[in-house]
């Protein structure tokens, strides 16, 4: 078969769903270690912070960031989004130069907070957006809704997950200001749970259905098991999703735009191997993403590059899938 003639490889949204069983293995682990085994299995092996171990700060987080830009590399892309992301690139590399370089500690805790935010709205987003599109519906005022409650829930969780510490002390009558928060986290993620059954009634297809309900359980598997004290586990439950989602949306667009011919850099740079985008890209992204942050440790330049490009990711992966932009042009969805 002539290589132009080779169809799109299409994306079944199954597999996208099928990262969800992460959330009730994950619960049940959890369960059955803090309830039977009094947290002899997990609790007494397991980090409080996966970015302890060190294969996690090399597969997760960075990587994805890096395999985004790299779908990027193609003469036509850089023509198509220049405009638009040149001046965010300046705009975040000059706000990550601040925060690193500026008045300290008030630099780093405002990057703190706005990375925070940005991370969780990231993540949702992302995972909210595919909610809609395998629903098949327009953007409901029920849905925005739903979509806002669960970024706040999940943005309150992100925070005291990384300030627990510091949240201890008595806000009013006998409630440390941690208590308080996880009260909050809990009711939205209650109006979360409410909106949900609202939603499913609208829903064309009943894979919407199942990854709208993934999401509800995802998020309330978090706040659960972030109140047994699992932090790990809150950590890596929404990153292991969002990544491998990612990865999978862009090795399918990557195949797709090189399928006649490698037109992207990294394509063209690896041609004479044969070997397929699945493996190129993780490979490629994750050498990349290993050297800028074994860098990090000793240039803070490194810290202040890493930040931009991360800014820089979830600025554009904002839009990049949308419409007539060519990225939405070489990935299509089976639902």
């Amino acid at each position: 078969m002539n290589t132009f003639d080779k169809p799109l490889q299409v994306l079944d949204c199954r597999w996208l769903l099928a990262l969800y069983a992460i959330v009730p293995v994950s619960l049940a682990l959890v369960l059955i270690d803090s309830l039977v085994l009094d947290g002899r299995l997990l609790r007494q092996h397991i980090p409080v912070d996966p970015m302890h171990w060190p294969f996690w700060t090399v597969i997760f987080g960075l990587p994805h960031i890096v395999a985004s830009l790299l779908t990027m590399a193609d003469s036509e892309y850089i023509s198509h989004y220049r405009r638009s992301l040149l001046l965010p690139f300046v705009g975040f590399a000059g706000l990550t130069s601040l925060a690193i370089f500026g008045p300290q500690p008030l630099g780093e805790q405002s990057m703190f907070i706005f990375l925070a935010f940005y991370t969780i709205y990231h993540v949702l987003a992302q995972q909210l957006g595919l909610t809609l599109m395998m629903m098949g519906v327009p953007p409901s005022g029920v849905f925005k809704t739903w979509k806002w409650l669960s970024i706040l829930c999940g943005f309150v969780i992100y925070v005291t997950v990384y300030t627990a510490s510091l949240l201890g002390y008595e806000l009013f009558a006998g409630v440390s200001a941690f208590e308080f928060l996880m009260a909050i986290a809990g009711l939205m993620c209650a109006a979360v749970i409410v909106l949900a059954f609202k939603l499913t009634k609208t829903s064309r297809n009943r894979i919407g259905v199942w990854y709208l309900w993934g999401n509800v359980a995802m998020l309330t598997s978090v706040l659960l098991i972030h109140e047994i004290g699992y932090t790990l586990f809150v950590i890596l439950i929404p990153r292991v999703i969002h990544d491998i989602t990612a990865f999978m949306i862009y090795i399918t667009h990557d195949t797709n735009r090189n399928r006649a011919a490698p037109v992207n850099l990294i394509y063209r740079l690896t041609h004479f191997s044969r070997l397929p985008p699945i493996i190129v890209l993780p490979a490629a992204s994750v050498a990349i993403a290993y050297v800028l942050t074994s860098l990090q440790d000793d240039y803070r330049l490194a810290v202040v590059f890493a930040l931009t490009i991360t800014l820089v990711h979830y600025y554009f992966e904002g839009f990049i899938w949308r419409g007539g932009n060519p990225h939405r042009q070489h990935i299509e969805f089976r639902r």
